[in-house]
Parts: structure tokens; sequence; C-alpha cells
């Protein structure tokens, strides 16, 4: 266990809040994707399959040297896909709203790019090497042949000229070149521009919780404002995020965190910083991220939304003691033509918690009536009746969240009597009843919640002052009877 349970320390509230410590920010080319659960994908070729007779998948050689070095290559055998490493592993991204998307390699947590500035026979070599922000050169539109195959088209201009080129397994080439993907064909596409997403499965069950004696922790919630221009969180570094982080949560004294409006590169950051924070750099936190999403055109396939300024994927988080081994995304409907909203779930087994952070859609209309999201608040209160039952369905362990709902404890769906939020308080007990302090303005957004048999005490709403987002956080003390 990371530490003995501080009860009462929320009282820190009433410490003066401390000047942010600002540190260098990650070094551009680290890994630091590597702490999410975003959906992850295979990439099988269907040319490379006909040609070896059995499954194909594609690798990004990440060991090769010079411009060479993270090419991609349809030549793993993906039969099983529990073979596969993380050469074989992509992730689809789009940073406009799932008109194109991105692939980013799980080996080196690079974009692919089409590397179209090379000559013959490697001109549109596609490679796994952008270290900065989704380009020009890694959007691919996803193409649905309508026979479980699609293709990867990508438009290159140039000089006033404009063509579009189809991603195509070169299985006649021979030696490193064989099977080499290049964005090269510019006819209706066959077989060598055939590709398959095999998204490649996470375990639905975590380990078992043990049996525990009662049990006092403290839990915080907060939105941090990461992705919007109008908050000063948005243009924090890493480093300035982090500390802004960990101070609100050493004023909790919090033994969990949620978080909303996130970006993916700041959870390995935010993990060290914490463990500086709380036990002097011992290895006693974990940091996991889960992705809003956007629909790939009309595909069916999902993309992660990005952060602005190279930060990876946008989403929610939640931090948890290190002897975590299970995290799972839990995915939200959404409108239509929307984000896909998420939460993400992480298990404590020795607690026999399971600690949950979410971010619902956004509701309603605005001063001048324009309609958000879900303007009737219709899919909000059917995203509170998922996550209620998601939270709840892991045996043995007794369910904590906590997130940014954007909805009041009161406000109904359009010809409704029931609250949004009454499928969430039929089944668990939320800390800041009655009092439903406002977190967001005027209004309550924020909330946390556990088991119907847990105890809250001593609820918190940070302060205003010094805040770079939007939202106050919150937290409070919990109790849990003996399992």
């Amino acid at each position: 266990m990371r530490r003995s349970t501080r009860t009462g320390a929320l009282l820190g509230l009433l410490l003066t809040l401390l000047t942010l410590s600002i540190a260098p920010s990650a070094q551009a080319g680290d890994i630091l994707t590597e702490k999410s659960a975003g959906r992850k994908y295979a990439l099988q070729s269907k040319a490379a399959t006909d040609k070896a007779g059995k499954a194909t998948c594609v690798s990004a050689e990440i060991n090769d040297a010079g411009n060479q070095a993270g090419k991609l290559r349809a030549r793993t055998d993906c039969t099983s896909l529990s073979s596969l490493g993380s050469w074989e592993t992509f992730t689809l991204h789009t940073n406009d709203k799932g008109s194109h998307a991105a692939l980013r390699s799980e080996a080196n947590g690079l974009y692919v790019s089409a590397e179209f500035h090379d000559a013959d026979p490697h001109f549109g070599m596609l490679r796994a090497r952008q270290d900065g922000s989704i380009g020009d050169w890694e959007q691919f539109q996803l193409v649905d042949l309508k026979d479980g195959w699609y293709a990867l088209r990508y438009n290159f201009t140039e000089g006033g000229t404009s063509r579009d080129y189809y991603v195509t397994t070169e299985v006649n080439s021979t030696g490193s070149d064989e099977n080499l993907l290049r964005a090269r064909t510019t006819t209706t596409p066959g077989s060598w521009e055939r590709f398959k997403l095999v998204e490649i499965p996470s375990s639905n069950t975590p380990p078992a919780a043990a049996s525990t004696p009662s049990r006092t922790f403290n839990a915080l919630t907060w939105n941090t404002c990461s992705n919007n221009s109008s908050c000063a969180m948005a243009g924090y570094t890493s480093a300035q995020f982090a500390s802004a982080v960990a101070q609100r949560a050493s004023s909790a004294q919090a033994d969990v965190i949620f978080l909303q409006e996130f970006c993916e590169k700041w959870a390995k950051p935010l993990e060290q910083k914490l463990e500086d924070t709380f036990d002097q750099g011992a290895d006693t936190w974990d940091v996991r991220f889960a992705p809003i999403q956007y629909q790939v055109g009309t595909t069916g396939q999902w993309a992660q939304k990005s952060c602005s300024n190279n930060r990876g994927a946008y989403g929610v988080a939640v931090a948890v003691p290190s002897e975590n081994t299970w995290y799972k995304a839990v995915e939200l409907t959404s409108p239509d033509d929307t984000e896909r909203r998420t939460g993400i779930c992480a298990a404590i087994p020795s607690w026999a918690v399971m600690a949950c952070s979410a971010h619902f859609s956004t509701g309603g209309r605005d001063a001048e009536g324009k309609p958000y999201d879900d303007p009737d608040r219709y899919v909000q209160q059917a995203q509170a009746s998922a996550l209620a039952q998601q939270v709840g369905s892991y045996s043995g362990y007794r369910p904590v969240f906590g997130g940014d709902l954007n909805a009041t404890p009161t406000v109904k769906p359009t010809n409704s009597t029931t609250p949004v939020l009454q499928p969430l308080y039929d089944a668990y007990k939320e800390s800041d009843q009655p009092a439903n302090r406002p977190t967001k303005g005027s209004n309550k957004l924020d909330y946390l919640y556990a088991s119907p048999s847990a105890n809250w005490s001593l609820t918190v709403i940070g302060s205003n002052t010094g805040n770079p987002s939007d939202h106050q956080p919150l937290w409070s003390t919990v109790g849990l009877p003996a399992r």
C-alpha cells in the first residue's frame, strides 16, 4: 500500500495555497503515452495476408536506422492477437473531429507520416516518426470499402496540384522493402490497398478484491480546463500542470484523484509529481488516462480527440495507489456527430475499491438559446444510467467515483419529471448533499459518489483564488465499512 490514510486531512484547506513550483518539461521524443486506456488496434494487410496464407499485420520497424526508422511493413503473423507487441499496436487520433485520422505507434509514441519528400522507390513511404502535433503528412481518410476492409487515402497537395493517394502494401518488393507500406496508388483501391483495423481486446475482469477492514480515505475531483484557451491551465507546461494538481491534492491529502479535461501526455509527469509531493519520489502512484473520441467519418471507427500543443489525446484521468494493475475506459454513448464522452475505472484490490472518473456531454442551451451537444438532456440521463451500472458491475469492489457531470442535481430532461442524475442518486451516496454547493459559477456540476453504505464527511469546495480552471476542485473524506 502507498501510505497510511490521512484522516481529517481536509483541514489543509485552511492553509495558504503554495506558489507553483515549475520544473523542466518532458523532453521531446519521450514516450509519455503508455498510461492510456484508449482503444488499440492491429492493422491487417489483405495483400500480405493473401500472400502468406494467414493473417498478417503491419509492424513499425523502430530499430531501423536513418530515414528507414519506424517504417511500416506488413510482416507479422497476427492470427493470435495476444502474441502482438508494441511494434504491431497502433491508436487512432484526430484533430479535426473525425474528418481525418492519424495512426500513432505504441512502440515509440510517434504519429505515422507519409514521406513524400523521398524519391522512388520510397516515395510516400509510411513511417512512425512525427514527434509533434498531427500535421498534413499524418492525416488520412479512412475509406470504408463495404467488404470488411478499409483504404487509407492521403491527399497530397503541392504547387497548386492536388492528388489522392491510397496506401499500398508492396507485396512484390524484396528484401527490406518487402511488404512496405507506401501512399502511392491513384486508382480504385484493390487488394493491395485493403486494410483491416482489428481492435486488440483488453481484460474485462479486474483482479480479485481482498477482504478488508473498514477504511477511510480522501477523494478529490477537478475539471482542470486543460484544453480551453479561456483557462490559464491550457497554457501550462506539463510541469506547471502537475504542480497545480499536486498542490490541490496536498491540500486535500488526497488518496485518489479524478480529473477531467486532461491531456494524455501529462499522466506520467503528474504521477512523478505526486510521488515527489507525497512520498519523496517513491513509486507509489499510478495515473491512468482514457480519451474522448470522434467517429472517423461514417465508418463506425473511433479516433481519439487531440489536445492542442502536442500534448497527446484529450479526456479524463484517475490517480490511484501504484498497486493498480487493471484499468479500463468506460465509453459513454453520446449524441450523434459530437464528442463521444468517457470515463475510466482503476482497481485498488487491497482496498476493494474501484475508483472511476467521468465527464458527461454538455447539455441544455447557452444564454442565447443555442443548443449544446445534448439540448434536451436525455443522453445525459442515459450516460448517468450507464455509469451507475458500470461502476457497480465489478464483483467484490466498492465504487468510489467522481467527475464533471455537466448537470445540476435538480435539472430534468425536456418534458420529464425525473432529474438527469437520478440514476446515480438512486444507487449511490453523493458527498455534498444536502448542501449542493456550486463548483462552476453558480452551478453544481462536479460530484463525488460512493457505495450506499459509505459515509461522506468534511466535504470541501476549493477556493477560486488563484484557480487556473473554470471549475473549483471538490474533495471529501469517505468512510467504507469492512468487507
